[in-house]
C-alpha cells in the first residue's frame, strides 16, 4: 500500500477512492438523502443547487439528493421533489453540474411514501399494499390494484431516465423507514394474497420489479442501489435479522451496486425517533450496530451506512476495520459542509450538536433547512462559508455581555471579523440556559458538544473571557460597541409565589442547577412552553423522588419537536411518575391549587407534596447599566425576548456582523477558520 498523502494523513481509509458499481468516488464519505425544503413546485431551486455545491466544495465524496417522488401519489409533503416531472431535468442538471465541478458525485433517492403521508389538505388518497392504517401519521390508505402497481413501477423507470438525462451518477431506491417498498415486504402492512403477498420472496416482488425497471432504464455507467433499514427498532417491525435476510436476497439476486443502511421506521413513534435521533435516544451511531452485515453480503455490493456518525475519525475506523465501504455523515455536513477538507487540513469543523432544531425540526415545520451552529446552512446563496485561515487585523473593540449561546455566537462572529472582543459572563462558566439544561438527560450530550466546541473556539479567536463578572457602565464605556446578550430569567407569578405557604417552592432553573434542594414528593407544574418542566421531572426521578408531573396544555410536549418528544415520553414511562393532564398551578384563596385549563375547575394539590417546582416560562433579563455604554448597542437573543436556541445564535451572529460593518465602514469580512491544533496567537484570553 502506498503511503497516505499529506491531504489524507490520519484519514487515509475514509479518504481513499471507492466504487459504487461503475462509479468511482473520490472518497468514502457521503451525504445521504435528507429533506431540505429548498424545493418549489416540486422542482429544485437555486438554493438547493447552492446547498449541495457547497458540500461538494468541501471535499465530500458523494451526495444523495433528497427523496424524489416517482409518482404524484408519492409526494410525502408539498415540498417533495417530483422525479416523474420532465421539467425536473434542467434544474437538476444544474445541481449535477455544480457538484461535478468540484469533484463529487451526485445521486438521487427515488421515493414513494405509500401510506406514510404528511401532505396538507386537500390530500390525495394514500396508497399501500393493503388497507392497513398507519399509527404515527394516522393515514388510512387503500390497497393498490395490480394495474396501479404496474403504473408505479413505470414511474420509477421514468424518473430514473429523468435522472440520467440530468447527468446524475446513479439512483438509490428508497426501501427503508417503512415507506412503500418496505410496506410490501413487511408482514404487518402487507396482507395481500396475490403475487405480491405471502412469503418473503413474494413480498419482495414489488421492489425486485422496481430494481429491474430502473436498471433497464439507466445506461450501464450509472449506479443503482437500495436504501434499507438495518433494524426498524419498533414493536412488530422488522428486526436486524429480518432486515439482513432481505439485504442478502437483494445482494444475491438483484442487479444493484450498493445497499445503504439506516435505522428506524416512519410508521411508529418509537421507530421514527431513529430516523434522525437525538443523542439521548441513541448515544452511539449506526457503526456500533452494523454487526457482520458487510460480511454476510459477501462483497457482492458496496455497503453504505448512515446515522449519527459525526467524526471523520470514526468513519475512517469503520472503513479500516471492514465494517462498511462508505460512511454517511449527513448531519455533520449540515453543520459544516467543509468537514472533509477541514479535518484533513487539521482545522476544527463546526460541530453538529444533535439538537435537531434547524435540520429535521425545520423540515417538519415546512421551513428551509438550517443549523444552530452554522447559520450559513440553507443560506449558501447569500452567506459564504469560512474560507480563509488566520485572523484579520484588529481594528475596533466589542464588549459582549452574557456568554450563553447568543453571546458566544456574537463573540465568535465579531472576533472572526476583526474586532477585539471581551465576553463578560456573570456565572463561573459559559453556556447560559443551555448549561442549565445540560444537567438533564435529554440535553446532556447537546450541552457537552456545544461546550467542547465553544470554549476552545473562543480561546482560539483570542476572545477575552471574563467569567464571574458583571460589567458596569464604566467597564463598557471604553468599547466601540456592545452586544447585550443577558438572556432571560424564570417568570414567577406573584400570586402563586405569595401562596406557597409551608410547601418548598423552586423555579425550574433553581431545580436544575441545585436539584439537591428538593425534598420528598415533588410536583412539577409545567406550563408547557419549553422542555424545562420535562427536564425537571427527569432530574427529580434520577434523584429518587416521587414525582407528579402536571402539564397545563393538551399534551406534555406541545411545543417540542416530535423526535425529542418521543424520547421524553419513553423515559418518563415509570411507576415513580404520575401524569396530571391539563392542570396548571394557580393561587386560590391564598393557597396553591390546580386548575384545569379547559374546564376551569380547580382541585387541591396532590396529597403529600413536599416540593413544588413552578415552570411558568421566562422573561427578558436586561441589565444595561444606567448612563449608556457607548455609541452602538445591540440587544439579542432572550434579552430581546425569550425564544429558542435558534434565534439566540442567529441574532448573536447577525448583530456582530452588523457592528463590524458599522464600525469598519466596509463590506462584511468572510469568517475565519481555526486550526484544530490551538490558538493562532499565544496565550489564553481568560481572566
Amino acid at each position: 500500500m502506498s503511503s497516505p498523502s499529506a491531504e489524507t494523513a490520519g484519514f487515509d481509509h475514509a479518504l481513499s477512492p471507492g466504487r459504487l458499481g461503475p462509479v468511482t468516488v473520490r472518497n468514502r464519505i457521503f451525504s445521504s438523502a435528507h429533506q431540505t425544503s429548498l424545493v418549489k413546485d416540486h422542482l429544485p431551486t437555486d438554493e438547493l443547487r447552492a446547498y449541495h455545491e457547497e458540500r461538494a466544495k468541501g471535499g465530500i465524496g458523494a451526495i444523495f439528493v433528497e427523496a424524489t417522488a416517482v409518482h404524484p401519489s408519492g409526494l410525502l409533503t408539498p415540498k417533495t421533489l417530483g422525479g416523474y416531472l420532465p421539467e425536473i431535468v434542467e434544474p437538476l442538471a444544474q445541481v449535477a453540474d455544480a457538484v461535478h465541478r468540484h469533484g463529487a458525485k451526485l445521486f438521487v433517492q427515488l421515493f414513494h411514501g405509500g401510506r406514510e403521508q404528511i401532505a396538507s389538505a386537500p390530500r390525495a388518497p394514500a396508497l399501500a399494499p393493503s388497507a392497513v392504517p398507519t399509527a404515527r401519521f394516522h393515514v388510512e390508505p387503500r390497497a393498490l390494484t395490480e394495474a396501479e402497481i404496474t403504473d408505479l413501477v413505470a414511474g420509477y423507470a421514468a424518473s430514473a431516465r429523468h435522472m440520467a438525462s440530468a447527468g446524475l451518477d446513479g439512483v438509490e431506491i428508497s426501501a427503508s423507514h417503512a415507506y412503500l417498498p418496505a410496506q410490501f415486504f413487511s408482514a404487518r402492512s402487507n396482507l395481500r394474497t396475490d403475487a405480491y403477498g405471502g412469503g418473503l420472496r413474494a413480498r419482495l416482488k414489488f421492489l425486485l420489479d422496481i430494481i429491474a425497471a430502473v436498471r433497464e432504464s439507466l445506461p450501464p455507467e450509472k449506479a443503482v442501489g437500495v436504501r434499507l433499514a438495518l433494524d426498524e427498532l419498533s414493536p412488530g417491525a422488522m428486526d436486524h435479522e429480518e432486515c439482513a435476510r432481505i439485504a442478502e436476497i437483494l445482494a444475491a439476486e438483484a442487479p444493484i451496486d450498493f445497499i445503504s443502511f439506516v435505522l428506524g421506521d416512519s410508521a411508529t413513534y418509537q421507530g421514527s425517533s431513529f430516523i434522525a435521533p437525538r443523542p439521548a435516544s441513541m448515544p452511539g451511531s449506526i457503526i456500533g450496530v452494523l454487526q457482520d452485515i458487510r460480511a454476510r453480503l459477501d462483497g457482492r455490493v458496496a455497503v453504505l451506512a448512515t446515522t449519527q456518525v459525526l467524526e471523520l475519525a470514526d468513519a475512517d475506523a469503520a472503513v479500516a476495520d471492514g465494517s462498511v465501504d462508505f460512511v454517511g455523515m449527513t448531519r455533520a455536513h449540515i453543520a459544516d459542509p467543509h468537514l472533509v477538507r477541514k479535518s484533513a487540513a487539521g482545522i476544527r469543523p463546526i460541530p453538529c450538536i444533535g439538537c435537531n432544531v434547524g435540520c429535521i425540526g425545520h423540515y417538519h415545520a415546512g421551513l428551509p433547512i438550517a443549523c444552530i451552529t452554522n447559520i450559513s446552512t440553507g443560506r449558501e446563496r447569500t452567506r459564504p462559508q469560512p474560507a480563509v485561515a488566520g485572523l484579520p487585523a484588529i481594528r475596533r473593540t466589542l464588549a459582549v455581555v452574557g456568554a450563553g449561546p447568543a453571546g458566544v455566537a456574537a463573540a465568535m462572529a465579531g472576533a472572526g471579523r476583526g474586532l477585539a472582543v471581551t465576553l463578560y459572563e456573570r456565572e463561573a462558566e459559559i453556556g447560559g440556559q443551555l448549561r442549565l439544561a445540560g444537567g438533564a438527560p435529554d440535553h446532556r450530550a447537546v450541552w457537552s458538544a456545544w461546550r467542547d466546541w465553544a470554549g476552545p473556539t473562543l480561546e482560539q479567536l483570542r476572545v477575552l473571557l471574563r467569567l464571574s463578572a458583571e460589567p458596569d457602565a464604566a467597564d463598557l464605556a471604553g468599547f466601540d460597541a456592545v452586544v447585550l446578550a443577558t438572556g432571560a430569567r424564570p417568570y414567577r407569578d406573584p400570586a402563586v409565589w405569595a401562596a406557597w405557604g409551608e410547601t418548598l417552592m423552586l423555579d425550574a432553573w433553581t431545580a436544575l442547577e441545585h436539584p439537591e434542594e428538593a425534598r420528598g414528593t415533588v410536583l412539577v407544574a409545567d406550563w408547557g412552553g419549553d422542555p424545562s418542566g420535562l427536564d425537571c421531572a427527569e432530574v427529580m426521578l434520577q434523584r429518587g423522588h416521587r414525582v407528579y408531573y402536571a402539564y397545563a396544555g393538551p399534551s406534555p410536549t406541545e411545543q417540542i419537536h416530535q423526535y425529542q418528544r418521543n424520547g421524553y415520553l419513553e423515559r418518563l414511562d415509570v411507576e415513580e411518575l404520575t401524569l396530571l393532564p391539563h392542570l396548571g398551578l394557580v393561587a386560590e384563596d391564598g393557597r396553591l391549587a390546580m386548575r384545569n385549563v379547559f374546564s376551569g375547575k380547580t382541585r387541591p394539590l396532590p396529597p403529600g407534596v413536599d416540593t413544588v417546582i413552578a415552570v411558568h416560562g421566562r422573561v427578558p433579563h436586561q441589565s444595561l447599566p444606567a448612563g449608556g455604554v457607548g455609541p452602538v448597542v445591540e440587544v439579542v437573543g432572550d434579552a430581546l425576548g425569550p425564544r429558542s436556541l435558534e434565534e439566540a445564535t442567529l441574532e448573536g451572529t447577525l448583530a456582530a456582523e452588523r457592528l463590524v460593518g458599522q464600525l469598519n465602514r466596509e463590506p462584511e469580512a468572510v469568517p475565519v477558520e481555526i486550526p484544530a491544533g490551538g490558538p493562532v496567537s499565544a496565550g489564553p484570553r481568560i481572566s
